[in-house]
């Protein structure tokens, strides 16, 4: 029989981590071994609500049976030939992903982090070749675009950076809609920046959304300066927001624009769209995957694109977001010394508390909740796109219950 046909028990999977993995995660104590839909089961067979998508991963929640006939089918046919040779389902993918966002190229890769350097090549590839060698990187204060060397130093988040030595010179920070600071930067090196990142809503900051007239000024005055806008919509796109990618609530268009997490529904996979008249930045050598949009990988994340706009899923996401809202909101009239502030974009919702919220966590997930912690007390809410409304009202019933057993 299959090691993998029955479940283990925890504390066995526990013990295999202590002996065989690195010790660079801290997993809650669970572990997931089947789901259907919003639903998650561990090895006992207890169920959870996901209201956390695998981090905006699973969109189209678990098990959805086109994703796995899509698997199936592919598998049976072909995984994997390399990028040697020409590939139906990426070329498939990528005509999908340029109709539904903006004119452009597309190239594609494993992760969010490695779309990200794949973006930060590309800046510096204009700066090299367009504007004398310009080479220096603005950013906002909080942010977070990966783990790899360009974009960790990309990130402005001292607890990510420290413990590596150097990092990457000429990155800027300006703090989130201010507005004097970036003008102030772009006039003193606006001549020496090849590029500027943005997340639309910063996530691992507490979902923090940008003010839209700063955005726009972000836009004008990269457009000015001949400054490449990358918009890092790794946590937001796939209808996330509200919207099929969350540049479009700023009424802007990027040069660049990085993708993953739920790109292919779970299935590891990321890419860089690239705007016209910015593509030749990338040509034959200057970059490259081994595995980045494989057969499987690319067929998986049509499907998924397929899902999510002939469904309209977005238009669900956008109703359910009413209702997350006013029911937080009231939870938040009710507790206002535990909950100051609920806020996002979407099925993107972050709920700061006034003390830490990693007992909340822990106490839900006991309960049946899966939703996690992040920037130290702020619940990040991220469920699927399709998920019900009576799992909906069930998981909030239950996040509003430890929100009252709380010790005030």
């Amino acid at each position: 029989m299959s090691d993998f046909q029955q479940p283990l028990p925890l504390e066995t999977i526990k013990e295999k981590y202590r002996r065989y993995m690195l010790p660079n995660y801290s997993p809650a104590n669970v572990a997931f071994y089947f789901g259907q839909g919003e639903l998650l089961y561990d090895t006992e067979n207890k169920q959870y609500i996901d209201f956390l998508s695998g981090i905006s991963v699973t969109n189209l929640g678990h098990g959805e049976a086109d994703i796995v006939e899509a698997i199936r089918e592919q598998a049976e046919r072909i995984l994997h030939s390399s990028n040697l040779f020409y590939n139906q389902e990426q070329a498939l993918l990528a005509e999908a992903l340029i109709q539904h966002s903006f004119p452009g190229r597309v190239f594609f890769c494993n992760s969010g982090t490695e779309a990200n350097e794949a973006a930060f090549k590309l800046a510096r590839s204009h700066g090299q070749k367009r504007k004398g060698g310009a080479s220096e990187f603005a950013v906002l204060e909080n942010s977070f675009h990966g783990r790899t060397m360009a974009s960790m130093s990309l990130t402005a988040q001292s607890k990510v950076q420290s413990g590596f030595g150097p990092l990457l010179e000429g990155i800027h920070r300006i703090v989130p809609n201010d507005k004097e600071g970036l003008e102030k930067l772009f006039e003193e090196r606006g001549p020496s920046l090849c590029g500027m990142i943005i997340e639309l809503i910063q996530g691992e900051a507490g979902i923090r959304p940008l003010d839209l007239a700063f955005v726009k000024l972000v836009r004008e005055l990269c457009t000015e300066h001949a400054v490449l806008l990358i918009v890092d919509e790794i946590q937001t796109g796939f209808g996330r927001t509200g919207k099929l990618f969350c540049y479009e609530h700023a009424g802007i268009l990027p040069d660049a624009m990085t993708l993953a997490k739920a790109l292919a529904n779970g299935l590891p996979m990321g890419a860089l769209v690239v705007a016209l008249g910015h593509e030749e930045l990338l040509t034959g050598g200057m970059h490259g995957s081994t595995f980045g949009g494989n057969h499987l990988v690319a067929r998986v994340a049509y499907e998924t694109l397929r899902i999510i706009v002939g469904r309209d899923l977005i238009s669900h996401a956008n109703a359910l977001s009413e209702y997350f809202f006013r029911r937080l909101r009231l939870i938040q009239a009710e507790l206002p010394e535990l909950i100051k502030e609920v806020r996002g974009l979407g099925l993107h919702i972050g709920v700061e508390l006034s003390r830490p919220g990693k007992e909340i966590v822990g106490a839900c997930l006991t309960q049946g909740l899966v939703l996690n912690c992040t920037a130290e007390k702020v619940l990040r809410i991220m469920p699927p796109l399709n998920l019900s409304l009576e799992n909906a009202d069930t998981g909030l019933s239950i996040l509003e219950r430890v929100f009252k057993d709380q010790p005030t």
